[in-house]
């Protein structure tokens, strides 16, 4: 008996075609969703959003991860983009935890959006894949998350005036008041500060201190700071300068501030003409 080999071929695919119809029953993409979203590192200048990933896998057999690509986009319009290579073993009939971190620069947020600027919140929408390996090479694994994040604005220190408290005949004491303004949503409170005071050109006193004030959201705090000088040591014409209604003052420095998204340092600079107070 002839078997045509017509027949053999129409059989042999026949076969294939079961095979992969019954590898592909067998063989079931991993679900992925994103369970959670957190900041994990604040500044006033980026903010890290920590994406977390759980990755439910029914296979009988693991899955080895080659890495995942996303589209990260804010106020509908794309602001990053990556192609990450990563090897990530992901455990067999059990979930598994991964985690994608995305910076949102603040500086070059604002180069590419300007109409930004104005907004207290910004939404966003992160949209990907993973890349499996093995047995489901040919599979992408999407998966998608929106939300909002704070639009974060560096906090402005302004001198709010310059007090003489007593002169006498050796040495003068004096009280600087600063207005630290927060133009942010959210609100912190200031902790140690360290400055160097400067009036009328000439460095004065370096010090720091460490008295809290808590500064509302949308709103300022005012640190009085006492600076005692000693004329031998001082400008030799304070005197005369402090006579007057106003003196040129310069302050550097920095603040450690407490955020609802932990600790942050804000070094700080600023010169301008502050009224002097008797």
């Amino acid at each position: 008996m002839r078997i045509r080999i017509s027949n053999i071929i129409l059989i042999v695919g026949l076969t294939l075609f079961m095979s992969c119809a019954t590898l592909q029953q067998l063989v079931v993409p991993p679900d992925v969703k994103v369970e959670s979203v957190n900041i994990t590192d604040f500044s006033f200048e980026d903010v890290t959003l920590d994406f977390g990933l759980l990755i439910s896998n029914q296979n009988a057999f693991g899955v080895d991860l080659e890495g995942y690509s996303y589209q990260f986009a804010i106020e509908g319009k794309e602001f990053l983009s990556a192609d990450q290579a990563r090897q990530i073993d992901i455990a067999a009939a059990a979930n598994s935890n991964i985690s994608i971190p995305v910076t949102v620069n603040f500086k070059k947020l604002y180069e590419l959006m300007t109409q930004t600027k104005d907004l207290d919140s910004l939404s966003f929408s992160l949209v990907g894949n993973l890349r499996p390996g093995g047995l489901l090479s040919n599979f992408d694994i999407p998966f998608k998350k929106s939300g909002s994040l704070p639009n974060v604005r560096i906090p402005q220190i302004k001198f709010s005036g310059l007090q003489v408290k007593k002169m006498g005949f050796t040495g003068i004491d004096l009280e600087v008041g600063l207005n630290l303004v927060n133009n942010n949503v959210f609100a912190f409170d200031i902790g140690k500060l360290n400055y160097d005071i400067a009036l009328a050109g000439s460095q004065l006193i370096k010090g720091s201190t460490e008295k809290l004030a808590s500064v509302p959201a949308k709103g300022s705090g005012e640190i009085k700071v006492p600076v005692s000088l000693d004329f031998s040591g001082a400008l030799g014409s304070l005197t005369s300068i402090l006579k007057g209604n106003s003196v040129q003052a310069t302050i550097t420095g920095d603040t450690d501030l407490s955020t609802p998204f932990g600790p942050v340092n804000l070094p700080f600079q600023t010169t301008q003409d502050i009224p002097i107070i008797k």
